[in-house]
């Protein structure tokens, strides 16, 4: 792609030359040239500027390999002596796409990790204009600030101002949640010609083992790749280490790690639909960061890992989880493919807190019949007391879930006192276990418990 520039004295600039010189006319040569040696150190001091207690991060020049059918992007990564690779594999035939003249995936992958392990970077590798200019100048101020602990990272590293190849795809993940089924009922068929979906991925970078053998990694992939058979995208599943290679809190940093898989394939993505979030804007919140979902400041953080050549969306940023599900409601390929479960039974388990929280809200919703296909309604319907004594507890409960509010407020009716009551039993007893967790000992001591009765 060609890049266009506007020079200074073509019609779209309205301003006189005189004037736009004007300023710079009346300073002599010998001050011209002390204000641009003056600049030159200011930037220099501004990106050499170390913390002698920080580590070192080193990001070495990735490199791509084929073999078996696969395509392999990898980085050797040095952190104050201890190397690690990092790797992101695709089909063979997206390997070109895989971005080998950038750090931009790897600096954004380990960005908040360095930030909580107080380590700065050094890359091989150009990083991107408008990717280094971000995330120095914007995000990384603004959660530092907003914290308490988090570190600064400097970042060292040329400059890269080229424009990429791009294919201009337009794509999103597809795990067939409620945020990625949003993301497709809404953007399949945009009225917004360069906007509608043409591929849809799967990636592992963390939510399964790399390895296989993997049964619900496979069960998802097939699952996943069905859908996309029968409704007309073009499928992508990939897999990496990065969870194996620098263990993360999944909570807080899975924005990172997502943008990290987009990141490599930038030379396909025109536009891409990050739908991760079950909170709507009004939820943003930077102070004490670290401590919070990263999907709380998304607002923030996407538009920093965009670019002139890839748009990346929050996608359903403006609804909440209950809204979405609501959306999908009447949604035919969501009563097929729906699939919202933490279990690895291959469907939907009908009892882990998501499935719970999707059912309670199709019941709100009077649409429980439709999902007949993808959960056991009959199994709801007749344990239906349990789930609204655990809507009930998540109300009562500090730490329960804040996505059941609406549902919650429509089902309230069919709530009694007496299903109040054992709810505030069940949500004291969650609390007090959900604080003694974090204390190491109890701790300990819960897990020693639960492993010699189970």
């Amino acid at each position: 792609m060609r890049e266009e520039t506007l020079a200074l004295t073509d019609p779209a600039f309205s301003l006189p030359e005189e004037l736009l010189f004007s300023v710079q006319g009346k300073i002599s040569s010998a001050e011209q040239l002390a204000f641009s040696d003056g600049m030159s150190k200011f930037f220099e001091n501004l990106s050499s500027e170390t913390d002698v207690s920080a580590k070192i991060v080193t990001i070495r020049r990735p490199e791509v390999k084929t073999f078996n059918g696969r395509s392999r992007l990898s980085a050797k990564i040095d952190v104050s002596g201890d190397v690690r690779e990092v790797w992101f594999e695709v089909e063979e035939k997206y390997g070109k796409f895989l971005c080998f003249e950038r750090s931009d995936a790897f600096l954004v992958a380990l960005l908040n990790w360095a930030m909580r392990e107080r380590c700065d970077f050094v890359c091989e590798a150009p990083v991107g204009e408008e990717l280094l200019y971000q995330i120095r100048t914007y995000l990384i101020p603004s959660l530092v600030k907003a914290s308490k602990r988090l570190h600064a990272p400097k970042i060292s590293g040329e400059i890269d101002v080229k424009m990429l190849p791009n294919a201009g795809a337009v794509g999103t993940g597809i795990s067939c949640g409620i945020d990625s089924l949003h993301a497709v009922a809404c953007n399949a068929q945009s009225p917004f010609p360069h906007l509608r979906l043409t591929h849809l991925i799967l990636n592992n970078v963390g939510a399964f083992s790399h390895d296989d053998e993997d049964r619900q990694f496979r069960w998802q992939t097939e699952h996943a790749k069905q859908f996309a058979r029968e409704y007309g995208f073009e499928f992508i599943q990939t897999n990496s280490n990065l969870a194996e290679a620098f263990p993360q809190n999944h909570l807080l940093t899975h924005t990172y790690s997502s943008i990290f898989s987009v990141l490599v394939l930038q030379k396909l993505w025109g536009v891409y639909f990050y739908a991760s979030s079950g909170y709507d804007f009004g939820a943003f919140e930077l102070k004490n960061n670290e401590f919070n979902s990263s999907d709380h400041y998304e607002l923030l953080s996407l538009p920093c890992f965009s670019s002139r050549q890839l748009k990346i969306y929050s996608e359903g940023g403006a609804k909440t989880r209950f809204e979405k599900t609501k959306l999908l409601a009447d949604f035919v390929p969501a009563q097929k493919y729906l699939h919202v479960c933490t279990s690895d039974i291959g469907g939907n388990c009908n009892v882990c807190g998501k499935c719970r929280r999707t059912l309670v809200s199709l019941d709100a919703l009077g649409k429980l019949e439709e999902f007949c296909a993808v959960f056991d309604i009959d199994y709801y319907k007749l344990h239906r007391r349990k789930y609204l004594r655990w809507l009930a507890a998540q109300q009562i409960n500090p730490c329960g879930d804040l996505m059941v509010k609406e549902a919650f407020k429509i089902l309230r009716k069919d709530i009694s006192p007496v299903l109040f009551a054992e709810a505030s039993v069940l949500a004291v007893a969650a609390f007090v276990r959900s604080r003694a967790a974090k204390i190491p000992l109890l701790r300990k001591i819960y897990r020693k418990i639960f492993k010699r009765n189970s």
